[in-house]
């Protein structure tokens, strides 16, 4: 497996499905831990995980600040941020990251098939671990004008 290739289909898919879906401006942050985006103390934040399998098989984790996801889902809805549930907020969370990480692996190998499992929420603390080894696994944090969000890929056969 190429990293590089893999991030450049996941940063291609992270904008084409943000700035379309969700009319957000974004920029990607190099060289920034995914631990130390958030004061999870005083902003929560959301994770959901994708499991994935094919070629390559492992799991992907999406990180975003509750506050954005409450923000990004009423404007997705066109509703007041009122006006929308928890369910909404975490329903759209898993569609982000379902969305992406089918588009990545389409924009990284348009003639394989990959399965995607079922997105599910985790533990923020939980799912998101160092990147001891850059050839199984490589983050990407995305940049917005209210925070930040991030992506991470962890491959089980790399």
């Amino acid at each position: 497996m190429k990293n590089k290739d893999m991030t450049t289909a996941m940063k291609n898919s992270i904008s084409s499905v943000l700035e379309t879906m969700f009319f957000l401006s974004l920029d990607f942050s190099d060289d920034i831990d995914i631990l130390e985006l958030w004061d999870t103390g005083k902003d929560p934040v959301i994770a959901a995980k994708l499991s994935f399998s094919g070629p390559l098989s492992g799991y992907a984790v999406f990180c975003i600040p509750k506050k954005s996801a409450l923000s990004i889902t009423a404007d997705f809805m066109g509703k007041d941020e009122q006006e929308i549930s928890d369910d909404q907020i975490n329903e759209t969370v898993k569609e982000i990251i379902n969305m992406i990480i089918g588009n990545t692996f389409s924009m990284y190998d348009p003639d394989v098939v990959f399965d995607l499992g079922v997105p599910e929420l985790v533990g923020f603390h939980d799912s998101i671990k160092g990147l001891p080894d850059s050839e199984k696994s490589f983050s990407v944090v995305i940049e917005t004008l209210e925070n930040y969000m991030a992506f991470q890929m962890n491959f089980i056969n790399a």
